[in-house]
């Protein structure tokens, strides 16, 4: 019998992704990776991944958050800028991604419940 493990799978996203909050887009790509995350007990959402130069850098703001993945590896955060208000944490990345999901490096993913992720 064949034990249940942990595990990702990257894809590159069929359709343009775009990020925003509000009527501001933070990103917009057509070259998006799209990553399910599956483990024994859960099945995540798809999280798009926004190569950086995707982005709007001038609304990303570096914090001193992170966080460890034993399948992705250790994540840095950005909070962002939107006019006054920033929306801290909303918006993580793997500097040094592990083996499994290395094509993340240079991406950056946001949080769905801070940030609209759609295609068009």
């Amino acid at each position: 019998m064949s034990e249940a493990v942990h595990r990702a799978t990257l894809s590159p996203a069929s359709r343009t992704q775009i990020a925003k909050i509000g009527d501001t887009v933070l990103a917009q790509s057509e070259r998006a990776l799209i990553l399910q995350e599956v483990s024994p007990r859960k099945t995540y959402p798809p999280v798009v991944y926004f190569p950086l130069e995707d982005v709007d850098q001038d609304r990303l703001l570096p914090s001193d958050h992170s966080s460890f993945c034993p399948i992705k590896g250790e994540a840095g955060y950005y909070s962002v800028k939107n006019g006054e208000e920033v929306v801290e944490n909303a918006a993580w990345f793997y500097r040094d991604p592990l083996a499994g999901v290395a094509a993340v490096k240079g991406h950056v993913a946001f949080y769905g419940n801070k940030v609209t992720v759609e295609e068009v």
